[in-house]
């Protein structure tokens, strides 16, 4: 690999960004835009399982997908269309229409097409960077996700003042646009066919390809631990992460500067976690890294309900931020490191997989239970809860160990395959 993937990376994390961006934007807005006209867990709730859960639907195809096809094509046909539905929503809105159905098919249809662009996206990036480099690489476009969700609920907040939702939708159409031309300009090469991978033949197929890549990532220890770590967060602590606009609105009001603080809190807390990390390095055992962050989410999650004002809830949200990378972070970079190209793009699918169903399923029990007790005492109960089940796995299993990616061979089946 020539010094030109510096190029490729920058193009590629150009695209991505710009893309990002115009979703964060109009995510924002239509967060806030229900939570202030509803105030209600459950409704939020609802839009939100919407989104994840029909990014499940694709994440299976998606995976199979980005280990057969051009991951180039996938990536620009998924935001492409997704651009092309934003823009058909933005006209029923600005003549008027503005149910909240039709805001949940948007969501639908924004998660459609991150179902494939997902695995698409984060499979390709090995194909441009050195194995070496990729958890600075991945680390510093943690970072920048972050300086876009700094960014990104400010501007969402003044446009929601002072414009339509239907015209905010526009945002994203437009850096859509720009992001899949630097996309365009990214060398990613074309994966050679595999005449030992037969084409999947229904959805029993695509399941069966997908099994495989799972097979093989759960021979190796590390992936596996993280997995199970990922559920366990995802349906006990992390559902409160995302109910933060309904925290504020609760406990300090409706003001639109304290949702924006709050997400322009949890970002910096992201940006210099990244930063940190991409400075650093990590630890060699990435597990231990995975488990220090997932410890202090649990016990931030049980005091997040009680801080007295805004501003210490802002600290709060600033230190999750802090120890999300992480999380994130090490189990991307884990599996770009350890997985073989071919089956790369399906263990992504499944790990997007785990978020996609773990994620609504908390949602779905925590936010209508939200509008019937205490939501502060849920978080403590619920914190409580995965604080203890990590201490205990810490305790008695270790903290487990994710190989550096020399010490693995991506071509070499493990053992117990």
């Amino acid at each position: 690999m020539t010094t030109s993937w510096r190029r490729d990376v920058a193009l590629y994390l150009s695209g991505q960004t710009l893309s990002m961006f115009g979703s964060s934007v109009v995510a924002y807005a239509i967060i806030w835009y229900v939570t202030l006209k509803t105030g209600s867990g459950a409704q939020y709730s609802l839009l939100m399982i919407a989104a994840q859960l029909s990014m499940a639907v694709t994440m299976i195809p998606g995976g199979v997908w980005a280990d057969r096809y051009w991951r180039k094509a996938l990536m620009i046909g998924a935001d492409a269309v997704v651009a092309l539905a934003t823009v058909g929503l933005a006209i029923l809105m600005l003549n008027g229409f503005e149910n909240l159905w039709m805001i949940a098919v948007a969501l639908v249809i924004r998660g459609l097409g991150g179902g494939i662009q997902h695995p698409a996206a984060n499979a390709a990036l090995p194909q441009i960077a050195p194995a070496d480099k990729l958890m600075r690489i991945n680390s510093i476009f943690q970072s920048i996700q972050s300086l876009v969700f700094i960014a990104a609920p400010a501007l969402a907040a003044v446009m929601l003042v002072y414009i339509p939702l239907g015209w905010i939708l526009m945002v994203d159409v437009f850096t859509a646009v720009l992001g899949i031309g630097f996309t365009l300009m990214v060398r990613i090469p074309r994966l050679e066919a595999d005449p030992d991978r037969p084409a999947p033949e229904g959805a029993a197929g695509y399941f069966r390809h997908v099994g495989e890549a799972v097979k093989y990532a759960g021979a190796i220890p590390g992936l596996r631990r993280t997995a199970l770590l990922g559920v366990l967060l995802l349906v006990v602590v992390i559902p409160f992460a995302q109910m933060t606009p309904v925290f504020v609105v609760r406990l300090f009001g409706t003001d639109q500067w304290m949702l924006a603080a709050v997400e322009i809190g949890w970002s910096v807390g992201m940006i210099l976690g990244g930063l940190a990390i991409a400075a650093w390095g990590g630890f060699k055992n990435r597990m231990t890294m995975i488990m220090l962050a997932c410890v202090t989410i649990s016990a931030l999650t049980m005091v997040m309900g009680f801080a007295p004002n805004i501003w210490v809830f802002l600290v709060v949200m600033v230190a999750c931020g802090l120890v999300m990378p992480m999380w994130n972070t090490p189990t991307m970079t884990a599996i770009q490191e350890l997985i073989p190209e071919h089956m790369m793009g399906r263990v992504i699918s499944f790990y997007g997989l785990i978020n996609a169903i773990c994620g609504p399923i908390g949602m779905a029990i925590i936010g209508p239970v939200s509008d019937q007790l205490d939501i502060s005492w849920m978080a403590l109960v619920c914190g409580g809860i995965g604080l203890a089940v990590l201490l205990v796995l810490a305790v008695r299993r270790g903290p487990g160990s994710v190989l550096m990616a020399a010490e693995v061979s991506k071509t070499a089946e493990p053992e117990t395959v």
